[in-house]
């Protein structure tokens, strides 16, 4: 079973302190820079133009008692982080125990996890925006074949498209928005698809009853070439029923699988805008170290309504780098934009994301790209 808490609330006081500009930047710099110099402070040390570096006495006591605090300090931030992925993994590891009500289960992996965003975007014309969201997962491996339990708040459904796909915060508060709760069929496999099946309500006033269902197919149609195939159908009492239909292609070699080509062919229809959204993109991830990950985007996004017409289309690319360990990254993406809004004349911007990640489970590599394993 899994519990997912997402939140990109944009009521909530601490969020929308976050999202201003004269806050984010300085909580994350006293944070985030402070944690990326410690990863390469033997790097520096090593530079005879560090400014870590005593050239007349590199025994002096002053240097000596930096080297000390920065050691304590780091030593703190390590100690924080595994304080919170501890605690995260002993709720979800107790609460599994609870719904499995089994005392002879034997122990199982467990991989809770928290992850906290800020994304805060500009670009030429449309000024800056902030965005922070927090998504909490609990997992329950002892329920595996049982009916999962999902907490959800402010589900991604009713966003736009091309917001989906390009990783885009939709700070849009005429969104849908609002905690769901729902009972999840998770991972049933029918051939060569798997699929999942959710029903619950929208936690708000009226309460509003919602259903979902995912199926999803992966095929290796040759030795270098693999597609995947996702069909989503989703029905809320309040919002009406959409869909999302996506194709996607993916290309590698053996003998350079850390540079995968991504084509994708999405549409999406929501029945309250009656509007069918498309979006195409083609991506090229490369991994070019163990700290670093490019990601190369060429995109153009279409309405069918008032008449087919294409909305926006945008060229970017994304550097993606681990800060500190494996729970600290941060991505830098430069973009250029022609939407329809501005006559399509060049937009550009740029947008940043920190996220931390908070998990009991090491070693896991948030800058990897794989291509889908086929279903059968």
């Amino acid at each position: 079973m899994t519990i997912s808490l997402y939140s990109t609330t944009h009521s909530s006081y601490f969020i929308a302190l976050l999202k201003t500009p004269f806050v984010i930047f300085p909580l994350l710099l006293s944070y985030i820079l402070p944690a990326a110099e410690f990863d390469t402070l033997s790097s520096y040390k090593q530079s005879p133009f560090s400014v870590y570096t005593d050239n007349s006495n590199p025994d002096s006591p002053i240097y000596a008692d930096d080297d000390e605090d920065e050691t304590a300090f780091q030593e703190w931030i390590d100690e924080t982080q595994g304080s919170i992925s501890e605690t995260i993994h002993d709720y979800g590891t107790s609460f599994d125990h609870f719904m499995a009500n089994k005392g002879d289960e034997k122990s199982m992996q467990n991989r809770s996890y928290l992850k906290i965003k800020f994304k805060p975007r500009y670009t030429h014309r449309e000024y800056f925006e902030g965005d922070a969201s927090v998504k909490l997962k609990i997992d329950l491996p002892h329920t595996e074949k049982r009916w999962k339990l999902v907490l959800e708040t402010d589900p991604d459904d009713f966003d736009r498209l091309e917001d989906k796909e390009r990783g885009i915060s939709n700070a849009n508060d005429d969104s849908f928005s609002g905690a769901v709760g729902a009972v999840r069929l998770q991972d049933r496999q029918w051939g060569k698809w798997k699929a999942d099946f959710d029903a619950g309500l929208a936690i708000k006033l009226p309460l509003d009853p919602f259903t979902r269902a995912n199926v999803n197919r992966v095929d290796k149609i040759s030795r270098h070439w693999t597609t995947r195939i996702k069909q989503e159908i989703f029905y809320y009492h309040s919002e009406g029923p959409g869909s999302l239909t996506s194709l996607n292609f993916y290309f590698a070699t053996p003998e350079a699988d850390t540079t995968i080509l991504k084509l994708s062919s999405s549409a999406q229809f929501l029945d309250d805008d009656d509007n069918w959204e498309f979006v195409y993109q083609a991506e090229i991830f490369d991994r070019v170290d163990q700290d670093n990950l490019f990601q190369y985007s060429l995109g153009i996004s279409a309405d069918s309504r008032p008449s087919y017409s294409v909305t926006n289309s945008w060229v970017s690319v994304s550097w993606k780098h681990r800060l500190y360990k494996d729970w600290l990254y941060m991505s830098v993406t430069p973009e250029f934009d022609f939407q329809d809004e501005f006559n399509y004349k060049i937009n550009p911007g740029i947008m940043l994301e920190f996220e931390l990640f908070f998990t009991a489970e090491g070693g896991i590599d948030r800058l990897a790209r794989k291509i889908p394993k086929p279903t059968f």
